[in-house]
């Protein structure tokens, strides 16, 4: 393992041993335990590192299976940035009748269209990339969403971003684009409605309004 830096909410973090994981939760639920037998690996949840305890959070396969945690940070195996799995293409590495799905689809075809941004996966498709789990779901009734982590983008208006927003919008799923400076991010989507006056701010220290999320995403 290479020296580990910065770490960020949305990095997925792999690990040897489940001593290593702190949960919130004892005994574990079966869903969790059958999560760690086919996978050590947690994502960051925004949130101050202390004590070199990593907040994380483990998942299943279900949206309300998840379980807040804290991992030793002497115990990171390997980071993923939601950016490695763009930057690796790492869509190719899985099984081609799960590259066809219309997640992974749409991503293959966002990708060119974001190539003079900064941006990630993150949710279940990055997830299935680092482990090979079949996590990402299509059904009648449901396919996954798009977790897209966006670094530092240009200011847009209210218009731009909902034309933005259309672009990533248009291969049979839904983008969530999340953006993000730091620890702080806010919801694209939420800011292009043009609804609110205030725009909900996610930080370490948890939740404020602002009603120039561009600018308040930027201070510390």
């Amino acid at each position: 393992m290479g020296k580990i830096t910065n770490i960020w909410p949305h990095d997925l973090l792999t690990f040897a041993n489940n001593d290593d994981l702190i949960l919130e939760k004892n005994p574990l639920p079966e869903w969790a335990k059958d999560s760690l037998s086919k996978a050590k690996i947690v994502v960051v949840r925004r949130g101050i590192i202390k004590n070199n305890l990593i907040p994380v959070g483990l998942r299943g396969y279900e949206r309300n299976q998840r379980l807040a945690g804290f991992l030793k940070k002497s115990s990171i195996e390997k980071q993923y940035h939601p950016d490695y799995f763009i930057k690796h293409e790492s869509w190719r590495d899985l099984p081609i009748e799960r590259q066809k799905l219309i997640a992974f689809q749409a991503l293959i075809k966002i990708a060119p269209l974001l190539a003079d941004y900064q941006w990630g996966i993150s949710g279940s498709l990055a997830y299935e990339m680092a482990t090979g789990i079949k996590m990402v779901k299509e059904s009648p009734e449901h396919v996954s969403d798009l977790d897209l982590i966006m670094l530092d983008l240009p200011e847009f208006s209210v218009d731009e971003a909902k034309n933005f927003l259309a672009k990533l919008n248009q291969f049979g799923t839904h983008a969530d684009v999340q953006v993000v400076h730091g620890e702080n991010c806010f919801s694209l989507e939420e800011y292009s409605l043009g609804r609110a006056q205030e725009i909900l701010i996610k930080t370490a220290t948890g939740p404020i309004l602002s009603d120039n999320p561009w600018q308040a995403i930027k201070e510390e």
